[in-house]
């Protein structure tokens, strides 16, 4: 056994040092059985400049690690295996007391193929049907987060149990999710309802893809307490994409979101948002990417709110698995059509992984 943990250290840590293995390394077979290790890090050096509603300016220029995952796969069969991983975040918030980096679990589940890849069982915190699934297509998480991601209409992981498949030769995909809807930096909630999370796909040709989503529930706010009831809002999410691309080389791709906060009195507000993004590589080791996005409410024109962001920058692929981009990120809102608001970060960003 000392053996066997000493090899596994080992390749643990070649691996973070020369990350050139695809899909993780593989450190341990037992017949059928086989673990597997990954990594992945998002870094940066950037500088960054936030303007306030007052026009008051906040400038940084700094070097971060964004987010670092660990996961350990190991797979009992062909058809069921379990996963960890761990995830390292900066606190938006500095914490002058303690430690800005936090260390927290990202997933953690059962998976097993109850009829091949038609029917696949999650169990446990596991990636919402969404967000992991357009990051797949987008490819540049390590610099921009997806449409209702960076909106906050939905997490990326939530605890609960889900069924997914493939249908028709691949033509076809669902994952249906039920989970305490708080996502996974509140797994601890008590919530007395649980949310529905779904998303339905059709590729009828190659490189064409069409989803659509439907997300419904409290996000985990409602309660009933000795005899009482909370009155929190309801969040509804309709979500349509289509994209078209070949592989490595190209994508493009649309989307439209409506998020509407119905609260139990009072006015619901509908958020629309659509955002346009692309990515190409060319001249073997380079590529380009762009991403704009705009998000607006139905409320009053004077109490209106919008947002406007865009994305882009250019990459080099020194060696496999190996990404850096020197980008720009610029976010602006509007509140009654007044400036409330300004972000611009630029600067280089990376992507490591094994």
């Amino acid at each position: 056994m000392k053996a066997i943990l000493k090899t596994i250290a080992a390749v643990a840590m070649f691996a973070f040092a020369a990350p050139a293995f695809a899909g993780g390394v593989t450190v341990a077979n037992d017949g059928t059985s086989k673990l597997k290790l990954e990594g992945k890090v998002f870094a940066d050096l950037t500088s960054f400049k936030s303007t306030n509603a007052a026009g008051l300016d906040t400038k940084v220029q700094s070097a971060r690690v964004e987010r670092a995952y660990f996961t350990g796969k190991y797979y009992f069969n062909d058809d069921w295996m379990m996963r960890i991983t761990t995830d390292v975040s900066l606190n938006s918030a500095l914490n002058a007391a303690g430690k800005n980096n936090n260390i927290f679990l990202k997933y953690a589940y059962l998976e097993g193929k109850l009829a091949g890849d038609a029917v696949v069982l999650r169990l446990g915190q596991s990636h919402t049907p969404w967000i992991d699934y357009e990051q797949g297509l987008w490819g540049h998480r390590y610099h921009s987060k997806v449409l209702i991601d960076t909106n906050g209409y939905d997490a990326s992981s939530d605890v609960g149990i889900g069924l997914k498949g493939k249908l028709a030769d691949g033509k076809a995909a669902y994952w249906v999710t039920y989970t305490n809807g708080a996502g996974y930096s509140h797994i601890d909630r008590t919530g007395n309802s649980m949310d529905i999370d779904a998303r339905v796909g059709v590729y009828p040709i190659e490189g064409l893809t069409l989803d659509v989503q439907y997300r419904n529930g409290y996000k985990g706010l409602k309660t009933f307490v000795n005899g009482v009831a909370s009155a929190p809002t309801k969040q509804t999410l309709y979500q349509i994409m289509a994209t078209y691309g070949m592989g490595k080389d190209f994508r493009v791709g649309v989307n439209y979101a409506q998020n509407k906060a119905a609260p139990a009195a009072g006015t619901a507000i509908t958020n629309k948002a659509y955002a346009v993004w692309g990515w190409a590589k060319f001249a073997g080791d380079f590529g380009a990417f762009g991403r704009y996005e705009n998000t607006k409410d139905n409320q009053a024109a004077n109490l209106q709110v919008k947002m406007n962001h865009l994305a882009v920058g250019v990459e080099y692929f020194p060696v496999k698995h190996v990404t850096l981009a020197l980008g720009l990120d610029n976010t602006k809102t509007k509140t009654g059509g007044v400036q409330t608001g300004k972000t611009t970060r630029y600067g280089l960003w990376t992507e490591t992984k094994f």
